[in-house]
């Protein structure tokens, strides 16, 4: 009995070790949803990058039209064009669908940063829809390899 009981605890540790609960910020308000929302470290004292998932869980087009932080002067969308960033306009989240901002596509651009965000940081994002109202969400400062591994990528 004493070996059979071991053993389980071996599996469920075994099991536990093997995933991680996420750690990306999260935010629900009406039929938006923020999930997977983290900023990578960056080196830049003045810049850093936000990688998120937004989704409309309504049945008519949600345009995303911008984004203010305490801890950034400004926020900006861009989008990696051929390895260059570029400002992107509004984005339409199209009804029951997602829009991912990740490495390589959309992304927000936190300039003029208050003070360099270090791993452990936590910085308040405020989104701005065109409907539903702004939306709040803590996102966590993660060193880029953790942060990447938390988004969805498809």
């Amino acid at each position: 009995m004493r070996q059979r009981f071991s053993g389980l605890i071996l599996l469920a540790t075994l099991g536990v070790a093997g995933c991680h609960p996420a750690r990306g910020g999260h935010a629900l308000a009406g039929s938006l949803e923020v999930t997977h929302a983290v900023i990578p470290a960056s080196a830049s004292p003045t810049e850093a990058s936000a990688f998120m998932v937004l989704t409309n869980h309504g049945s008519t087009a949600v345009t995303f039209e911008g984004a203010t932080s305490p801890v950034a002067a400004s926020i900006a969308v861009h989008k990696d064009v051929g390895g260059l960033m570029q400002p992107a306009g509004p984005l339409q989240v199209p009804p029951g669908g997602y829009v991912l901002l990740a490495p390589g596509s959309y992304h927000l651009m936190l300039e003029g940063l208050v003070h360099p965000l270090a791993i452990g940081d936590t910085a308040t994002v405020t989104l701005e829809f065109d409907q539903g109202g702004p939306l709040s969400v803590r996102v966590p400062v993660l060193n880029y390899t953790d942060a990447v591994s938390e988004l969805p990528l498809r």
